[in-house]
């Protein structure tokens, strides 16, 4: 049990694959905590930006690690002032499931009328695999029995240098193979596949859709405090399927599937 919230029990889930490679998962919003692979020296830090106690995670604004539904002034039906907080600070149920060449976990949510802001009931699940060769993949299903508008995301920042405190603006990306500089603030591509290449390790995402969108977080500062650092402008990428708003109908089930594959360099 990572933390008590009220009567139910915040619980975090943690994925190890052969390599040791390592995803720490937790309830409350469904967020990725920590994602680990040791590099050459063993030297074994998180590998994205997350916190360490559950008060961090409840007072964050930016949300980080957590599965992002409706935005408040986002949807039309969600006014700015209307006080929902969407999916991310709800606890979710989890279950895992081993297999011999890969181990899950999958996340679900089911709402009620207005529960996330929007009007009609929801369920959304989320399942995370990882495989020995170093693959994460990443499954939505939501479904809804009204007509909504939403922009779902799942808000992973990476930081491979290890240490929040230090600029990701040196680490080379492409998209689909061409060099691309690391935008200053967001940039949104056509592309289907993205690399991030740092010093000690690479990844590589993958989706089915043209879109990508990566974001280097201009805005973070020393007054985040990050796996127990201070954190820096820049400490971290964000390279996730763009996903404009769009209208969820009932009977149509909204699918993704996405691939996040990490390699520590020789």
């Amino acid at each position: 049990m990572f933390y008590r919230l009220g009567s139910e029990n915040v619980m975090q889930y943690s994925l190890q694959n052969d390599h040791h490679m390592t995803l720490n998962f937790l309830t409350f919003g469904a967020r990725v905590q920590q994602v680990r692979l040791p590099n050459r020296d063993q030297f074994d830090p998180n590998l994205s930006i997350g916190f360490i106690t559950f008060q961090d995670y409840a007072e964050d604004p930016g949300h980080f690690g957590a599965v992002i539904g409706p935005v408040q002034g986002e949807s039309p039906e969600l006014p700015p002032d209307s006080g929902r907080t969407g999916w991310q600070n709800y606890n979710w149920d989890a279950e895992t499931e081993q297999e011999d060449d890969h181990v899950s976990v999958k996340f679900t949510l089911t709402l009620g009328d207005h529960q996330d802001g929007l009007p009609g009931s929801r369920r959304i699940s989320i399942v995370h695999t990882l495989d020995n060769q170093n693959r994460w993949t990443v499954d939505w299903h939501i479904e809804t029995d009204t007509q909504i508008r939403i922009r779902p995301r799942l808000n992973v920042a990476f930081a491979l240098t290890g240490d929040p405190a230090q600029s990701v603006m040196d680490q080379h990306l492409r998209l689909d193979a061409e060099p691309v500089p690391i935008p200053e603030r967001t940039l949104t591509a056509e592309a289907t596949q993205a690399s991030l290449v740092a010093n000690d390790w690479a990844l590589t995402v993958s989706t089915e859709a043209k879109g990508l969108t990566v974001d280097s977080f201009a805005d973070l500062s020393a007054a985040h405090y990050f796996n127990g650092i201070t954190g820096a402008p820049h400490a971290a990428i964000a390279i996730y399927p763009t996903t404009p708003l769009f209208t969820l109908m009932p009977g149509a089930a909204f699918e993704r599937h996405t691939v996040f594959t990490l390699h520590a360099l020789a």
